[in-house]
């Protein structure tokens, strides 16, 4: 499972906006958590579709949804996490996927700095972060290359 997984682990840049994804093998199934600085994890449907689907996606299908999404009107709560756990025919090729929304307003500098260093694109830090966060990150930059 770990070397399809690498295989389609374009997926994870091209089809969301998570701005940090680990995975890791417990010895029982893979482990994967995902985090999106949008308060709505507005792109997972399409990941699950994409991994799952018939002729090019993983030998899996997911078997269990815990979606905890909020509604687009609703206000934000930590709680927004959604989980998924995906089953296959080997025992032993089970995913679990977790996707952490996170709060409106947070101060992402530090992620965006570091991605910034790595050659992040900015069309996709663009797509990854709220505008306002980029630009917040982007002037403060500037002002200390000013000093």
């Amino acid at each position: 499972m770990g070397s399809a997984l690498l295989r389609r682990i374009a997926l994870f840049h091209t089809v969301t906006a998570f701005y940090r994804v680990q995975c890791w093998d417990d010895g029982g199934s893979w482990k994967i958590d995902a985090r999106t600085a949008h308060p709505r994890a507005l792109w997972h449907d399409q990941l699950l579709q994409r991994l799952c689907h018939p002729r090019w996606g993983l030998p899996v299908h997911v078997a269990h949804r815990f979606c905890h999404c909020a509604g687009p009107d609703a206000p934000y709560q930590w709680g927004h996490t959604c989980a998924f756990y995906f089953d296959s025919h080997d025992e032993d090729d089970r995913i679990y996927l977790r996707v952490h929304a996170s709060p409106e307003g947070r101060d992402y500098d530090q992620q965006i700095e570091t991605l910034h260093q790595v050659g992040a694109s900015p069309g996709w830090m663009a797509r990854a972060f709220p505008r306002r966060a980029v630009q917040h990150h982007d002037q403060h930059h500037q002002a200390e290359q000013v000093r």
